[in-house]
């Protein structure tokens, strides 16, 4: 190929003669375009006191002088005003952005999905991503995978709601898995992929059924000996745990997550820094939590592992196995008043509303919320009767007995 020669645009007659100004062309060695060779145009020009040249394209493909020429004095105008695209290239990716952002709002809830997995894998703890990738793929995707995010209206989350009612699923698995298709919606919302944020659980008629899934057994004093004692002789590692969680009220996740450099041995604390609400717990070691730690370990240790040395990513197994099979706790029991594991954390909450004030339980459960706290903490019929009588005080004054004033006689 030939060195390519460049020529200046001129103006015809009627445009009033001349040359437009940062308009140049080249013309392709064979193609013709209508009486002439195909012409390819650029523009020159200069942004923020560098020079800048930039191609439009073929007149074959619709380029003409003009429409060149206007195309420049609008970038020029831009670059003055501060407003929209000052080069072509600056156009171009606006352009590319916006068509691929139209595009994305296309994009249908099985699209979407890979990518907030991977979000959330980097973002929750793997029991939660875990519990959202099965809501997924047995509910979402099923009854809505095929559906563009966009179009995912009210109709859509009625039609899913009633989908898992029909199923006889519970009211907390109902409002788990709007959740999780909540969450997904609020990922896209966030990157401009769907206009609008997904609904309120109450707008869509899922609002939790409030305390109903609370535990309501109590472990007993007897119990929880004979739980410790049969776990002591089968299991000393599991016995271990669980003690702990008697002594602490720690919820499973917080003991097995316990490593060594958060005990402070000499400054008789520990801390719970891998908590359900992000917020790190200490608590004082106390007599009886000193004994079951025993010698400290390298920093990076569990505290906590199984008899073979590996770490706990559940509660022990072997609790299930005492309190179901051979203590039989839990024959005859609804589910509600089923022991699990969490159940000590319960009953510690329990026992220690009856001495604590609000602030330290707060403190002591890790609870954000004084509505959790307010669960565990009961009133004194006693106190409450002596606090009213007393409020007959406060409708009376007491005169007392009024003494007369004499002058004195001198």
């Amino acid at each position: 190929m030939g060195k390519q020669v460049w020529h200046r645009v001129k103006r015809t007659k009627k445009e009033g003669g001349g040359i437009y100004p940062g308009l140049r062309y080249r013309e392709h060695p064979e193609r013709r375009h209508g009486i002439h060779k195909d012409r390819y145009y650029t523009l020159t020009y200069k942004v923020k006191g560098k020079t800048v040249s930039e191609a439009c394209g073929w007149a074959s493909e619709g380029w003409t002088p003009t429409k060149c020429y206007d195309l420049l004095r609008k970038l020029k105008e831009n670059a003055k005003t501060g407003q929209g695209p000052y080069t072509l290239k600056d156009q171009r990716d606006r352009r590319e952005k916006k068509e691929a952002l139209e595009q994305a709002k296309l994009i249908t809830l099985d699209e979407i999905w890979p990518k907030y997995l991977k979000f959330a894998q980097t973002k929750k703890k793997q029991s939660t991503w875990e519990k959202e990738e099965g809501h997924y793929r047995l509910w979402l995707s099923p009854c809505l995978g095929e559906r563009p995010l966009r179009h995912i209206g009210m109709p859509e989350w009625d039609e899913l709601v009633a989908n898992l009612t029909s199923k006889k699923k519970a009211p907390r698995t109902v409002e788990y898995v709007t959740g999780t298709l909540r969450r997904i919606l609020k990922y896209a919302y966030e990157r401009q992929i769907v206009d609008e944020a997904p609904p309120s659980g109450k707008r869509i008629g899922v609002t939790g059924p409030g305390n109903s899934n609370r535990r309501l057994r109590v472990i007993r004093p007897d119990e929880a000996e004979a739980i410790l004692d049969c776990l002591e002789k089968s299991d000393e590692a599991a016995w271990r745990m669980t003690k702990f969680a008697f002594l602490t009220g720690c919820r499973a996740s917080e003991a097995y997550n316990l490593r060594w450099r958060d005990v402070d041995l000499l400054a008789e604390r520990f801390t719970f820094t891998e908590t359900k609400n992000k917020d790190a717990r200490s608590l004082p070691i106390s007599p009886s939590i000193r004994v079951l730690l025993g010698s400290e370990k390298e920093p990076e240790e569990y505290v906590f592992t199984k008899e073979n040395g590996t770490p706990y990513y559940q509660a022990p197994v072997a609790f299930k196995r005492v309190v179901d099979k051979e203590l039989k706790l839990n024959e005859g029991q609804t589910k509600r008043n089923r022991l699990t594991f969490h159940s000590i954390r319960h009953t510690v909450a329990t026992n220690l509303a009856r001495s604590l004030n609000l602030r330290d339980l707060m403190d002591v459960m890790g609870w954000r919320t004084v509505q959790m706290a307010m669960r565990y903490v009961k009133g004194s019929e006693d106190a409450q009767a002596t606090a009213l009588a007393g409020l007959e005080g406060g409708l009376s004054t007491d005169k007392g007995k009024v003494v007369p004033l004499r002058r004195a006689n001198n």
